[in-house]
């Protein structure tokens, strides 16, 4: 068995070019044609019973998935419907319950809204370090081997807010800025997510899981606020749909936020762990590494990657 996962986020007919990369309707049913050239669809129920087995079919599967919860992704949400294709969406559970945005999400508004010289000035008076970093080759080297479908420009901004910004220097950045863009919070934050219903009808579809409570990367917390940030959704998620929720997709997912410590937790709560290593999934990785299976992004299917 070969497993393909495929990673999704902003789904909109518009793009910007700053720093978010959404697909657009016509290119997201476009991509499900060509794979279903090569893969059969595979739901989480399906892989599921596959890996309590460990009994695996052969030939070449393909996991939709979609992170975030964002509202413009129920629209990507009936086409899946509409073609009987199964999927997982993620969501975070603290926009649900509290109405306040993720910081990741106002940083991605920043960086739409702001234009770049705007935004790297505001780094580089805010942080002594930045404007080292940002003529640093290895510094350089490291933003674009990580955001390689990004202008270097905006690799270097988005790298040194995910990967060298503290959690108290990102909201000193980023909150000042969006407040200016946003006034009003809550109405931002119902605009931007699900809301209850629609989790529900995701779940009735048997599409659900977790991204966690906060959005914010594990692998800088404590094993205890880590336990938390898994649990706290599982239960929020399970007890809105009234389904269990077995599968969960780390929070930006790459080896600094997704650390062993973090996979022996998740395996405490969850059965499926999703990362943003890029690769297919052997047989092997499904059953000895189920808490930290590869993903790759819908930039590397446009790539044509993954379809020959």
């Amino acid at each position: 068995m070969k497993l393909l996962i495929i990673n999704y986020h902003y789904f909109r007919d518009t793009k910007s070019g700053k720093g978010i990369h959404p697909i657009t309707t016509s290119e997201f049913v476009n991509q499900l044609d060509l794979l279903s050239k090569k893969y059969l669809f595979i739901s989480q129920k399906k892989l599921l019973s596959y890996f309590y087995k460990n009994s695996f079919p052969k030939g070449y599967f393909c996991l939709i998935t979609f992170d975030d919860g964002l509202k413009e992704q129920l629209k990507a949400f009936e086409i899946l419907k509409e073609k009987k294709i199964p999927a997982i969406f993620f969501v975070s559970s603290m926009p649900l319950i509290t109405n306040k945005v993720c910081m990741v999400h106002k940083f991605h508004y920043v960086m739409e809204q702001v234009n770049y010289d705007s935004l790297l000035d505001c780094v580089l008076q805010m942080f002594p370090d930045s404007p080292a970093r940002f003529k640093d080759q290895l510094f350089q080297k490291m933003s674009m081997n990580k955001y390689i479908y990004d202008e270097p420009k905006w690799a270097k901004i988005k790298f040194y807010f995910n990967s060298i910004l503290n959690q108290r220097e990102k909201h000193l950045l980023i909150d000042q800025l969006f407040q200016g863009l946003e006034k009003d919070e809550e109405r931002f934050s119902r605009h931007l997510y699900m809301n209850d219903d629609d989790i529900k009808s995701i779940a009735q579809s048997d599409m659900l899981g977790s991204h966690c409570e906060t959005h914010e990367p594990l692998g800088s917390m404590s094993d205890s606020q880590i336990h938390n940030e898994l649990l706290n959704s599982k239960k929020f998620l399970s007890t809105l749909s009234s389904r269990e929720i077995h599968s969960v997709s780390y929070p930006f997912g790459d080896s600094k936020s997704v650390t062993q410590g973090v996979i022996d937790i998740a395996n405490e709560v969850y059965s499926l762990g999703i990362t943003t290593e890029r690769g297919i999934n052997c047989q092997n990785d499904i059953h000895k590494r189920s808490l930290s299976l590869k993903r790759v992004s819908t930039s590397d299917i446009n790539n044509g990657e993954y379809l020959n």
